[in-house]
């Protein structure tokens, strides 16, 4: 289940739908989402959280040409969720050889994705 997720997001990705990702409050977190909108929330909210600037990036396929900010991998594949939801654990990391050596291929090599910072969310001060 997991890896077709990922293969079906990276086809998507590679047909030129726009995909975004933030990560989460947790570790190894990250919301994926076709909508902006949805994603400035959770984004605001992690870096509130986690006390740190959060990104939302933009995912683009690694085949294209032009530099990327960073590369989004799935580091670990899990069971899926109660609903059958894919479990996956993201991180980010800075070159391509990173990328290959680190994501997870227990299931195949699993795709991976360039990334773009699209907008910044610095903590909220409480005062």
């Amino acid at each position: 289940m997991s890896i077709e997720y990922l293969e079906d997001l990276a086809h998507d990705v590679s047909r030129g739908i726009d995909v975004y990702a933030c990560p989460g409050q947790g570790q190894g977190q990250w919301m994926i989402s076709r909508e902006l909108d949805t994603l400035r929330k959770i984004a605001q909210r992690s870096a509130n959280t986690r006390k740190i600037n959060t990104n939302i990036y933009r995912l683009v396929s690694c085949t294209e040409a032009g530099a990327v900010d960073s590369y989004l991998i799935c580091k670990k594949m899990m069971e899926p969720g109660v609903r059958g939801e894919p479990n996956l654990q993201w991180v980010v990391v800075d070159t391509r050889d990173a990328a290959e050596l680190l994501r997870d291929v227990s299931q195949g090599p699993s795709p991976y994705f360039g990334v773009v910072i699209v907008e910044l969310f610095k903590p909220e001060k409480v005062e």
